[in-house]
């Protein structure tokens, strides 16, 4: 037997045999008769029939929260109730910077509710806000911005001598939950940004898993009704080359947990701003994050990026997908049609996995690609993974077989821990990808070859805050081509040193030898500010042998406030490899970013970048400046304005204007 077969059938009695759930805690559920109201400021009368919580814990320390917080939690017909005291001995070094509802809370002092309506340890909805009262979420299932397609919910907040409050109400129709539903998994956090200390309910022991919920139970719950939302679009486009009008349609039906439906027509791909990738070396092509609505949504259903990856989708003109769970089953499926080079394509891509026990998964996933090419990609995958209070282990299998036109066979096998401080974790990792597999849809960069990685890492933050936190990852790799002969190998290790909340410090030494090139570099990091998002400052170098060349890598980022609500962000990285022979590899890239916040629902904003590359005596440049108006709104519709053309390699002198109207049925 093939060692990627034996490694597949041994994950599968893994998931059989010994993936066993923890035990969480239990609460009553407490049906209000009277909502409170939601204004920050938590009044025990009005709180008095919720639920209290007073236990909140410290995975980090393994001890109870090191400033009191108290929570209360209700709910009746319509809504959630959730209510957070957040005591602080010294209430003037509460963080909180971020005023753009759906923003990036991960450095301010927040409180949030997580809620998995099927009560069974799967991924969460998050329910976040900081003492300013912005808010944000995160949907499971992956989501577009407008707030009235994601489901908006209300929270305020209050700051005092004492520490801070607040109070939210989330309705009940932006879940998904099974009819007859009487208990829901749940989570209550608050994060200490100057600590970076997380305090959680239910006790969690000394580590932290979003999977091991609390289960609320005695829920009496009105059967779930979902608006059918309509997501028109009217667009208007002029430019020196051309001036055009355009109209598209994006629907999504909604029953439970069972079914998410979405239908695009025509979707507005041009005005999306697409990831913008460094100019760093490297052997292969890179990554980049999905930014396009309707891909976004229901993302984690649909199968892993070495079988479909959405951005090889250029031009769609019309999709539709469906996605949900029926008991033990998930399952998500995506069909449409765009152009590339002229031809009409079409696609399906599908993904259905079963949970043969808590947290663990066996699963098929399948592409197929028609039109002027021909080719399908069937698998099966397993994930399964034993939680408990001192850490985690999970494994995980995939095994891909390409046919059509082009054929070929991946297969890639994954075991990790994560632990709590002070205690090692481990990845390793098999691969094993034929020369031939070659999907047109997927991200597989390199083929042809069996490997294995290795990495085990630690970390700590010592009560004593000197250092504040340290860790430490080490790892070796080993890759062999199929014809024989060594694709890479190496060794790498990296230190993260965090003398200071605010302050990080980054070390690393790699070394790889890929022939005929041996690679030995060195990189240096350092952060400032890190704890303030419009302050902080980033640079880096590496330098020594790349490629076969002698190289110098640098990168530099700082932002700036210039004024309220006023934001800069300037980044430089240029790259330089002399070889014993030229041509060189020169590149540089700067990217300016400013945006002025007009209130958390408009902003402008513009993006100027400048790029010039040259590989292998290449040359290519990109000189780009777009304006942007935008409005995200809770009620009306959503507004956006532009001058010129964000993804373009020289600014383009274009107006565009599109309107969103999200309407309800």
């Amino acid at each position: 037997m093939r060692p990627g077969l034996a490694l597949f059938y041994l994950g599968l009695g893994l998931a059989l045999t010994t993936a066993q759930p923890v035990e969480p805690a239990r609460f009553p559920a407490k049906r209000l008769t009277q909502p409170p109201v939601i204004d920050g400021v938590v009044s025990p009368d009005e709180w008095r029939e919720a639920y209290k919580v007073e236990s909140f814990w410290s995975p980090l320390r393994q001890q109870p929260a090191g400033f009191p917080t108290r929570a209360y939690i209700g709910y009746d017909s319509h809504y959630i109730y959730v209510a957070f005291e957040c005591e602080d001995p010294n209430p003037e070094q509460i963080v909180a910077q971020e005023t753009k509802r759906g923003g990036d809370l991960e450095d301010d002092d927040t409180v949030a509710v997580l809620i998995e309506p099927q009560a069974r340890g799967l991924e969460p909805y998050s329910f976040i806000v900081n003492p300013r009262g912005t808010q944000t979420e995160e949907i499971p299932i992956g989501t577009a911005e407008n707030i009235r397609w994601r489901g908006d919910w209300d929270a305020r907040t209050q700051v005092a001598d004492w520490g801070w409050s607040a109070e939210m109400r989330i309705p009940l129709r932006i879940l998904r939950y099974p009819p007859k539903q009487t208990r829901f998994g749940v989570i209550l956090e608050r994060h200490v940004a100057r600590l970076k200390e997380l305090y959680v309910f239910p006790n969690m022991g000394g580590y932290y898993s979003d999977r091991r919920q609390a289960l609320w139970e005695g829920l009496e719950l009105p059967a779930p009704r979902y608006p059918i939302v309509l997501l028109p679009y009217f667009t208007g486009d002029r430019s020196t080359e051309r001036e055009q009008s355009r109209g598209g349609l994006d629907i999504r039906y909604v029953a439970g947990d069972a079914l998410t439906a979405v239908l695009t027509y025509k979707p507005d791909f041009e005005n999306i701003a697409g990831d913008v990738a460094n100019v760093d070396f490297s052997y292969t092509e890179k990554v980049l994050e999905e930014q396009r609505p309707f891909f976004q949504e229901g993302s984690d259903f649909m199968p892993p990026r070495a079988m479909f990856y959405s951005l090889r989708v250029q031009d769609l003109t019309l999709g539709g997908k469906a996605f949900g769970s029926l008991g033990d089953w998930r399952y998500g499926v995506l069909l449409g049609e765009y152009q590339f080079n002229g031809a009409t394509r079409q696609i399906g891509v599908g993904r259905v996995r079963y949970e043969v026990a808590p947290r663990s998964f066996i699963g098929v996933v399948g592409t197929r690609l028609q039109g002027d090419v021909d080719e399908q990609n069937l698998g099966a995958i397993i994930d399964t993974q034993r939680i408990t209070g001192e850490g985690e282990w999970r494994f995980t299998g995939a095994l891909y077989r390409l046919s059509g036109d082009r054929e070929g066979l991946f297969q890639q096998y994954t075991f990790y821990t994560q632990t709590p401080p002070r205690v090692p974790s481990y990845y390793l990792q098999y691969t094993d990808i034929e020369p031939t597999y070659r999907p047109r849809l997927a991200y597989v960069p390199e083929t042809g070859y069996r490997g294995v990685r290795f990495q085990v890492a630690w970390f700590d933050q010592p009560e004593s805050q000197r250092p504040f936190q340290w860790t430490l990852d080490v790892g070796v790799l080993s890759r062999r081509l199929y014809g024989g002969g060594v694709l890479d190998e190496g060794v790498f290790m990296e230190l993260d040193w965090g003398f200071t909340p605010d302050t990080e410090l980054e070390i690393g030494v790699d070394y790889l030898r890929r022939p005929p090139n041996i690679d030995r570099t060195m990189r240096v990091g350092y952060t400032w500010n890190a704890l303030n998002r419009y302050r902080r400052g980033v640079a880096a170098v590496r330098f020594g042998d790349l490629n076969g060349g002698r190289s110098r890598y640098g990168y530099l980022e700082q932002s700036f406030e210039l004024a309220p609500r006023l934001r800069l962000r300037a980044s430089y990285e240029t790259l330089a490899i002399d070889y014993p022979e030229p041509p060189h590899d020169r590149a540089n890239q700067f990217i300016l970013t400013l945006n002025y916040e007009i209130d958390p629902e408009r902003a402008i904003g513009g993006r100027y970048i400048s790029s010039r590359t040259e590989f292998g005596g290449e040359v290519e440049t990109v000189r780009n400046f777009y304006l942007t108006y935008f409005q995200r709104v809770r009620r009306g519709f959503d507004l956006y304005f532009i001058y010129g053309l964000p993804n373009a390699s020289r600014t383009q002198n274009r107006f565009a204007i599109k309107v969103v109207t999200p309407i309800e049925l």
